[in-house]
């Protein structure tokens, strides 16, 4: 039978972490038992290449990282046993100093950390006293008869998806998140609350990586950072510079000119990765594929068998005997398979005007286009929303508005999603209101290969046979709990609902400033609504006649997008006309003029689903007097960062308006929680992060923490000595 050189792939060797120095005795006692000798990679790649016969017995023992135990423990204990390994070092963590003692940390050696410790402290601090330094490795090559050679410059991780795994402050985070993130964001406040999430090789990743928007500021850990997808161009450029720098760091070190082999972090590798490797000037290559090696086989894949630290030395003459015939190799293969990235996304809606739904679908879109992927946007011709997609639509990485207006033709409809999607390659297809899913659905059941979400961002009961459309979805994002309740009393699985509050999205790049609390007389009420019953503005003129009629001093009532005053002339006493400002229709920015200068929002609403008022609210530090409909009870807590009444209840308003309008410091510090919980939770970059979880597989249904911000913002005025009775405001009444 032909003959297969098996590679065993170790890492450090130490009580700390890895193999224990006991453990790997036991493994090169083994091979030694069992007839095998060990070769140099050089003798193995020419009996790859047919410049030499394939030997019978041989093996290759490789280690990488060149943690600092490869020198202290394994070297002489290879030297024991009369064996030769392989060494692949991260040249960047190589650093120049005398050779240190050949010694176990209690025989007088140095200090050994765990390699993730190992890891972290070089790429947190630049601390390098945990791998192998320049006279160490030259020792091993001239004293031990042993090779080195390059395993990256830097060793690079990447976030591979976006699935979370662990936060920056959990024990189990991984090291190559402290590579991922730079500095700055690591050292920035409430940094522990960073996420990690599935980490993979960014030689071979496009990974997703954490960063500023150009036109936002300084941002809060988690909440102010987009995600962003590096393109196929940006990888290339960051492999060709990363192997350059390795391939002359090392070639300076081993001595060895142009015949130059290299060890793959994670052992992980793609055809992008690979024509760079060769381009730097590499030969030879290692992976963590298992399958035979002999003449042949490609040198830039050579396949190697990971040793685990509990595995015994009969394991090791198992894997001896299996990887050592050609066929039996073949036989017990294990390839490389790179898990998908999420590219492009499709975003599809039947609706012509831009409602909030509406304006929620652009925030989408904006923050995917912001996150480095591929966005096509197909909306009815000449719909408003074109115009806040227009900006979108150039410069780099611009979204495709697609213009189609048959929906109400499902069949039809369904054979346009279908090839649409094939076009630009759609992982994802994301439709918003009443049409456009049930022809994605069709789609879907006609064999489209993308990941279906529908957006149901309302309360109201949905068709009859919606739940039957969602079973072809891969999940159903909703923007609160009390709308998630109603697709459940209609049979939409539990398991099939994604919790995605909605964001706002600030006008100049950045939330408003904070409010600072100073004197001032007078409290302005603001009312941000229609004149349509559902959204309560009679309740609120009650309400306002209510406090007219006690007598509550230095009160003005603004109302913000009602049209019409007519239907409510009746309730409009001589004292109320006298406080009421009725602004009309505003546009975007001049609502949130409003705001700014208001000091209470109320929003009386009998039916409601999770107005962009209140967020818009919020990021302008206002407290709100809300009724306990739709999601608005979910955003504000009683007596936590606002007041909520029941439906309809103009006293029960009067009453918490009252409370507020008396009390400066705690409208100040409800403010501060709105805005805080705007910063963290629902700002754009937040809501993208959670979409893409969402996209990537997470069943997300996670309720705001608004009870743990409350108590962030108590502890800081705490400590600012801010009394909460002092007079606050922003602008003079």
């Amino acid at each position: 039978m032909p003959h297969s050189i098996p590679v065993l792939c170790y890492h450090n060797v130490s009580r700390a972490d890895g193999h224990t120095p006991e453990r790997f005795a036991e493994h090169l006692a083994a091979i030694r038992d069992a007839g095998y000798r060990t070769i140099s990679a050089r003798e193995l790649v020419a009996c790859l290449r047919g410049e030499a016969p394939t030997p019978a017995k041989a093996c290759v023992l490789t280690f990488d990282d060149c943690h600092l135990s490869n020198w202290t423990m394994a070297a002489p204990l290879l030297a024991k046993y009369g064996m030769t390994g392989v060494f692949f070092c991260v040249t960047d963590f190589i650093s120049t100093g005398d050779k240190r003692p050949q010694l176990a940390p209690e025989e007088g050696g140095p200090e050994l950390l765990s390699a993730p410790e190992s890891f972290r402290r070089a790429l947190d601090a630049g601390d390098l006293s945990q791998f192998m330094n320049e006279a160490e490795l030259k020792a091993l090559i001239q004293d031990f008869g042993c090779e080195v050679y390059g395993h990256s410059a830097r060793h690079q991780g990447a976030f591979r998806s976006l699935i979370k795994t662990a936060s920056l402050a959990d024990a189990h985070a991984h090291w190559s998140a402290w590579g991922i993130y730079t500095q700055q964001q690591r050292q920035a406040a409430q940094a522990s609350d960073l996420p990690q999430f599935e980490t993979g090789s960014a030689y071979t990743y496009n990974g997703y990586w954490p960063t500023l928007p150009a036109t936002e500021g300084s941002a809060e850990a988690g909440g102010g950072l987009y995600y962003r997808r590096r393109t196929d161009a940006e990888r290339r450029a960051f492999c060709l510079e990363d192997f350059k720098r390795c391939l002359e760091r090392i070639r300076d070190i081993n001595g060895y000119g142009d015949e130059q082999y290299f060890c793959w972090p994670w052992g992980q590798y793609d055809a992008l990765s690979e024509s760079c490797l060769r381009e730097a000037g590499f030969t030879a290559a290692f992976t963590l594929e298992r399958s035979a090696n002999t003449r042949g086989t490609n040198p830039l894949r050579i396949h190697r068998i990971g040793v685990g630290k509990t595995k015994d030395g009969a394991w090791v003459q198992s894997r001896l005997r299996m990887y050592a015939g050609s066929l039996s190799a073949r036989l017990f293969f294990k390839y490389l398979r790179k898990r998908p990235e999420i590219k492009s996304v499709l975003y599809m809606t039947d609706s012509d005007k831009l409602s909030g739904g509406s304006r929620q679908m652009v925030n989408n879109i904006l923050g995917m286009r912001a996150s480095g992927l591929r966005v096509t946007a197909v909306i009815p011709p000449g719909s408003e929303i074109s115009t806040a997609l227009a900006p979108l639509t150039t410069g780099d990485n611009p979204v495709e508005v697609v213009e189609f207006g048959g929906f109400r033709q499902y069949v039809r409809a369904a054979s346009f999603v279908a090839a649409l999607a094939r076009r630009v390659e759609a992982d994802v297809v994301h439709t918003f209101h009443a049409r456009a899913y049930k022809s994605a659905a069709l789609a879907k059941l006609k064999g489209a290969r993308f990941s279906l979400f529908v957006n149901r961002g309302v309360i109201f009961p949905p068709n009859t046979i919606f739940a039957l459309y969602c079973l072809a979805a891969a999940g159903v994002t909703v923007n609160s709990l009390t709308c998630a309740s109603v697709l459940r009393t209609y049979q939409v699985p539990q398991n099939r609902l994604r919790l995605v509050y909605n964001s706002f999205l600030p006008e100049e790049g950045a939330l408003p400033p904070e409010r600072q609390a100073r004197k001032k007389r007078g409290v302005r009420v603001l009312y941000v609504g229609n004149e349509a019953p559902a959204k309560g503005f009679d309740v609120f003129l009650r309400m306002a006649a209510e406090l007219v009629a006690r007598r509550v001093r230095d009160v003005e009532f603004v109302a913000v997008g009602v049209r019409n005053m007519r239907p409510f002339e009746e309730l409009l006493t001589p004292a109320l006309r006298l406080r009421l400002r009725v602004a009309g229709h505003l546009p975007h920015d001049g609502v949130l003029r409003e705001l700014m200068d208001a000091d209470i929002l109320v929003l009386p609403s009998r039916q409601e689903s999770l107005p962009n008022a209140l967020l818009e609210g919020f990021a302008c530090s206002l407290p709100a007097v809300v009724t306990d409909v739709g999601g608005m009870p979910e955003l504000v807590h009683d007596g936590v960062n606002g007041l909520v009444r029941s439906s309809g209840d103009a006293v029960g308003l009067a009453d918490a308006v009252a409370r507020l309008a008396d009390d400066p410091g705690l409208r100040l510090r409800m403010g501060r929680i709105n805005r805080l919980l705007v910063a963290r939770h629902l700002s754009n970059a937040a809501k993208t992060l959670t979409l893409l979880r969402v996209y990537f597989g997470e069943a997300l249904f996670e309720p705001l923490p608004i009870e743990n911000l409350a108590r962030q913002v108590a502890t800081e005025i705490s400590l600012t000595g801010l009394q909460e009775g002092a007079p606050c405001t922003h602008s003079k009444a």
